[in-house]
């Protein structure tokens, strides 16, 4: 099993920062959380958890009454990563702490040193249920843009299927495009995650999109395809994706971005460029 911070193996950077790892990648990751005073020492918080953790929004409402910050976030002494009250909650995998937490004034999109947002972080543990639960708390409507964003696209480096598939399930469109404009699909084949990049495919990931650097998806599975031996396991695989891409439209041989570049007028320095 793979152990997040405290608990020690291997440095691995996730969302900016260096945390500690096990390098055993088929296993979700877990997180060696300790107790709450360890990462908190104002009273006032301490009391806010206690009462969020054992499901008293009544208590909880009047501890903020009286001075609690339901965004509280520790160990100060840290510079390398901090939890808020709502990572705690994500962290010790209460969906009803975070409940309680985020009808006080919790935000999950508020991030916490090393850790992202409470929806980042729960996406880093891969914690389903958490994500389910924050999402009917804070639907993806109600979401800013960055948001959807660092969610959807830190679902390919982790990775995370089901979390993935609950985001589009949850309204957020497939060919979601990041600040390159490459779609979640484009991204999955960069991680050279051909499975994924298979099954968002099937899902109706589009097969037509132009990033700004004029790279296509057509263009891209030819890259990778170009980059294995004839025959081998990943070969195969990469030639699956190129025939589903086809069966939907795709045409082959793609354009260059170059190619593409010139057709949509762009004129910036091609050196601006990856390919």
């Amino acid at each position: 099993m793979r152990t997040i911070f405290p608990g020690i193996v291997t440095a691995t950077k996730v969302i900016g920062v260096i945390i500690m790892m096990t390098n055993i990648a088929s296993a979700a990751p877990t997180f060696n959380l300790r107790p709450p005073q360890y990462y908190f020492d104002n009273p006032q918080t301490l009391d806010l958890l206690a009462a969020a953790m054992a499901g008293d929004t009544a208590n909880a409402k009047e501890c903020v009454v009286k001075g609690a910050n339901p965004n509280d976030e520790g160990p100060m002494r840290s510079q390398n990563y901090r939890l808020r009250l709502l990572h705690y909650a994500v962290a010790a995998k209460s969906p009803g702490t975070a409940r309680v937490l985020l009808g006080v004034g919790a935000d999950p999109e508020l991030n916490g040193m090393g850790f992202g947002n409470a929806f980042e972080f729960a996406i880093t543990l891969q914690y389903i249920n958490m994500m389910t639960c924050l999402l009917e708390l804070r639907p993806i409507d109600t979401l800013s843009r960055i948001t959807i964003k660092n969610m959807l696209f830190e679902l390919v480096t982790q990775p995370c299927t089901a979390c993935l598939d609950l985001l589009l399930n949850r309204g957020v469109p497939i060919d979601y495009p990041d600040d390159a404009e490459y779609t979640v699909m484009m991204r999955a084949m960069d991680c050279q995650d051909y499975d994924m990049a298979q099954w968002l495919v099937s899902r109706g990931a589009s097969v037509q999109v132009e990033a700004y650097n004029g790279v296509t998806p057509a263009y891209s599975v030819q890259f990778h395809l170009n980059k294995y031996k004839v025959g081998s396991p990943t070969y195969k695989k990469v030639l699956r994706l190129k025939e589903m891409m086809q069966e939907r439209g795709a045409v082959f041989p793609p354009l260059t971005p170059a190619e593409v570049r010139a057709k949509r007028g762009i004129k910036e320095d091609p050196r601006l460029y990856q390919h």
